[in-house]
Order: C-alpha cells, then structure tokens, then sequence
C-alpha cells in the first residue's frame, strides 16, 4: 500500500554512534565512541517521562536539552534468577556483587549533540542489599559523559 502524504514519517537518521559503556558494580565508564552509518532506533519521548521508572540513555544539546532518548533494559542489573534444584520451589533473584560487563547505546551523531547520559530507577526500599527488584522509583541520572567531536 503506499505511503499517503497525510501521515507523519519519523525522522531517520543514517548517521550514528555507537558508545561502548563498560561497567564494575555501580561505577559506569565510557571506553568507546564510533561513528557508524546506519538507521537509529526511533526516539522514546523528550519529554513528560519526569516520573517515568527504568533505564535509559539521552542525547543532550549544550544547553542540557534532550535531543534523542532510548529506553531499554537495565543492563547493569546487579541480581539474578536463581532456579532451585528443588523442583517444588520457584525461581528467586539472589544478588550477584561482583558484576561487571559492557553494553552498548547507538545514538543520532547530530551536530547539537554534546553529552550523553544514563538514567536509572534506584533500588526500592526494604530490598535486600546487593538485589535491585522492579523499580519503583522515578530514575534519575546516574552518569554524564561529553561526546567527542
């Protein structure tokens, strides 16, 4: 069927970076930035998401304005599910201390932007050390880093 010309098309954006994030418990570093050419995930919304839980990461402007925002998994989730060798018993999260890991975030490589960060839901109170459950918090920042141009 093809495309009227009454309905909105998304902004695509060829041009890209691939941030490469690496991670040891709660301390989040930026170990690589690349310029990729290919079509970005669309943008989550730039604004009303204040109350919003989860994690995700933004593309900000000089002026600290969201240009682009993503939503994703936690992937610097500090618990995991444990599966019983008993069969009548179900599946528990345990905390997992020692984490560490890398992940990456694709973002539009745009003129306007300057910085990204990442934003996450703190663990809810009363949980056990070590084992964050679902979020029951607004995020909030958790690390800034500018982007080299």
């Amino acid at each position: 069927m093809p495309e009227s010309s009454n309905q909105p098309t998304a902004k695509k954006h060829k041009k890209a970076v691939r941030l490469t994030f690496s991670y040891d418990g709660d301390k989040v570093e930026l170990i690589s930035q690349q310029p990729v050419e290919m079509t970005v995930p669309p943008s989550d919304p730039v604004e009303g998401y204040e109350e919003h839980k989860g994690f995700w990461a933004e593309l900000k402007d000089k002026k600290d304005a969201t240009l682009y925002r993503r939503v994703m998994h936690n992937p610097t989730r500090n618990d995991a599910e444990v599966f019983s060798a008993d069969p009548n018993q179900g599946i528990s999260r345990q905390a997992a201390p020692d984490r560490t890991g890398v992940f990456v975030v694709v973002v539009p490589d745009t003129a306007e932007g300057h910085a990204v960060t990442l934003s996450s839901s703190a663990p809810p109170k009363g949980t056990a050390k070590g084992i964050r459950s679902l979020a029951n918090q607004p995020a909030s920042e958790i690390a800034r880093f500018e982007l080299k141009k």
